[in-house]
């Protein structure tokens, strides 16, 4: 009876710290929905550059989708608009690639870290660093 009783005891323990090391790891998981929208690429001070530039993203399922991208150089000149594509994954490293394949495979056009993502601010560093390359503000 008193082994029995052991037993339950070990073996409720063992129960409880199985559960207990059990964590969500959903909560650091990027949400690429949120990527969805208009995104304007913030004008940085100190930095003599003329154009503007706009991402609208497309999502087409949880990790990938589709991005608009328009330029214009000077208002005279109109927008020049570029079809993309993109690949995110659950740590923020996202990979823009175009539409246009070479050996059947398409090109990447650009390797990204999105490590600020909020209702109206992202944040583009250099893969594996920690410099910024681009600041956008979300259009409503």
């Amino acid at each position: 009876m008193k082994a029995m009783k052991i037993w339950r005891l070990a073996f409720m323990m063992l129960a409880a710290f199985s559960l207990a090391s059990c964590s969500s790891d959903d909560d650091d998981n990027f949400d690429a929905s949120r990527l969805e929208g208009k995104w304007r690429k913030a004008i940085r001070s100190g930095v003599m550059d003329g154009e503007t530039v706009i991402y609208t993203f497309y999502p087409e399922n949880w990790y990938s989708g589709r991005i608009e991208q328009q330029v214009s150089a000077w208002p005279d000149e109109g927008w020049k608009t570029t079809d993309l594509n993109y690949r995110v994954g659950e740590t923020g490293h996202m990979n823009i690639f175009t539409g246009k394949t070479y050996n059947g495979e398409s090109k990447i056009y650009l390797e990204v870290d999105v490590r600020k993502l909020t209702d109206s601010e992202m944040v583009w560093y250099h893969t594996d660093s920690n410099e910024e390359i681009a600041r956008f503000t979300k259009e409503k």
